[in-house]
């Protein structure tokens, strides 16, 4: 089990401090500063909304990108699920 090391972060003007592994501080990093563009981005669209109706715009839209890749990933994992039905008939063929 990796070490638990602390990581400071400032997400949408608050700072925070979080317990992760060395190997995921990087993915945890990114994460906020994706999250401080997309609120950023949603600020400068619609200046005069109160902050906390931005977070829950900027929630949605990730929870719609979150919900949209992993109904690909399922896509995906059925296409190569026939794929491989397929090469096995096609293996029993010969």
């Amino acid at each position: 089990m990796s070490e638990q090391i602390p990581v400071e972060l400032r997400v949408l003007g608050h700072s925070f401090r979080l317990a992760t592994t060395e190997d995921k501080k990087p993915e945890l990093e990114r994460a906020a500063q994706l999250l401080n563009e997309k609120y950023d981005d949603f600020r400068q669209k619609a200046p005069r909304m109160e902050p906390s109706k931005l977070i829950i715009m900027v929630a949605l839209e990730m929870m719609q990108d979150v919900l949209s890749m992993n109904k690909t990933i399922q896509e995906y994992e059925h296409c190569e699920r026939l794929l491989n039905t397929i090469l096995e008939d096609v293996e029993q063929l010969t």
